[in-house]
């Protein structure tokens, strides 16, 4: 789906938090995940899931920790790396995500925190901080081993530790202050504490943060989805990417469906005997379609090109194509009567009805691409 992209600069204090909102063009108010980026990274590392999110209906913000970005990166926040530690940056993402509840594109009571290593601590101290306000938390690689990896317990008092400190063989230097607000940190209290549901995604190849760190965390957190990228590094580049934002459009579709009014009557879909778990879009094609199924619907579907299925809804429904490009999952109503569901990506004018959330790409081609099937559509 089309996106726009519009620059938002945040204040705290007297100094500027830069960042760019992925911003889907559909109506209304939407669900918005915020990106806090790796130790030495910049807002840039989030770009590739912010496209992800917007193109998968989703708003997503980028955006630079004051300090927090090694030489030569693209920071255009205030501050610097001496200045620079989890707490100060746990402020950065408390003034975002505050500023971001009275964005007029945002749905306030949908915000959900993604954080990469140390903004994955980040967004453990926030989360923790913020329950109430946040819809749930996605942890990339959080370097929980942060202490152990800046020998943090080597210094005997605070007073010890110098006002310079390089971390990673001089790759980065910062304040003393880095140090001493590592060294209050309890993670593992914080991480325990959390109510809320939280996705855990980390490498099997990262050889900055061992996965036996995650793997200890996954078994503290109360709610929590953890996921082994296969062949993941510290960071997540090629298939580990495309893997990560499988798990992550996944589970995010999931919490916008379970946090939908549980007394409201829900359109049911099944392909064949199997139902699925359809996230749907709040739109006037699927209110109609909605009333048509208050009866029960069957649409007789047709395998075409090798990525989906193609049925008759029986009449016209209200539409409003735009170009779209589909993934596996996708359901989307073609020429104002046809309904299709994609086991593979295709690119065309659709109005979009929904996503199957339940259902990996491998599990929707063994339902759609051995043979024509049969769709039934309830309300209940």
């Amino acid at each position: 789906m089309d996106y726009r992209t519009e620059e938002i600069s945040c204040q705290n204090g007297a100094e500027s938090i830069y960042g760019i909102a992925y911003i889907p063009d559909i109506e209304g108010k939407l669900p918005l995940v915020i990106f806090s980026h790796e130790l030495g990274n910049s807002h840039e590392s989030g770009i590739r899931y912010a496209e992800r999110l917007a193109q998968n209906g989703y708003a997503a913000y980028v955006f630079d920790f004051r300090g927090g970005s090694a030489p030569g990166t693209h920071n255009k926040s205030s501050g610097t790396s001496h200045e620079m530690s989890v707490l100060t940056e746990a402020s950065d993402l408390e003034t975002v995500l505050n500023a971001a509840k009275g964005w007029e594109f945002v749905d306030s009571q949908r915000i959900f925190l993604l954080g990469g290593s140390q903004g994955g601590l980040v967004t453990i101290i926030v989360g923790s901080r913020h329950q109430d306000e946040i819809a749930g938390m996605m942890l990339m690689y959080p370097a929980l081993s942060a202490k152990e990896d800046h020998s943090v317990n080597r210094y005997q008092t605070k007073d010890d530790i110098p006002e310079d400190v390089g971390l990673f063989g001089g790759w980065m230097h910062v304040g003393r202050n880095y140090i001493t607000d590592l060294w209050v940190m309890d993670f593992n209290e914080m991480l325990a504490s959390y109510s809320g549901k939280v996705l855990l995604l980390h490498g099997d190849r990262d050889s900055t943060v061992p996965i036996s760190w995650s793997e200890d965390a996954a078994e503290i957190i109360p709610d929590c989805e953890f996921h082994v990228i296969s062949g993941g590094g510290h960071e997540f580049f090629g298939q580990p990417f495309e893997d990560a934002v499988g798990y992550i459009l996944t589970w995010l579709n999931k919490q916008i469906e379970i946090g939908q009014t549980e007394d409201q009557e829900m359109l049911r879909m099944m392909i064949g005997d199997t139902p699925v778990e359809v996230v749907w879009e709040d739109n006037d094609s699927v209110n109609a379609l909605k009333e048509l199924a208050a009866n029960g619907l069957s649409v007789q579907m047709s395998m075409y090109g090798g990525f989906e299925q193609v049925g008759s809804i029986g009449q016209r429904l209200p539409s409003h194509d735009v170009q779209t490009t589909t993934s596996s999952g996708d359901i989307v109503l073609y020429s104002s009567n046809q309904m299709v569901v994609f086991y593979g990506s295709n690119s065309w004018a659709y109005t979009r009805l929904g996503r199957i959330t339940d259902k990996t790409p491998e599990e929707m081609r063994d339902l759609l691409g051995n043979g024509d099937v049969t769709i039934t559509l309830t309300v209940n």
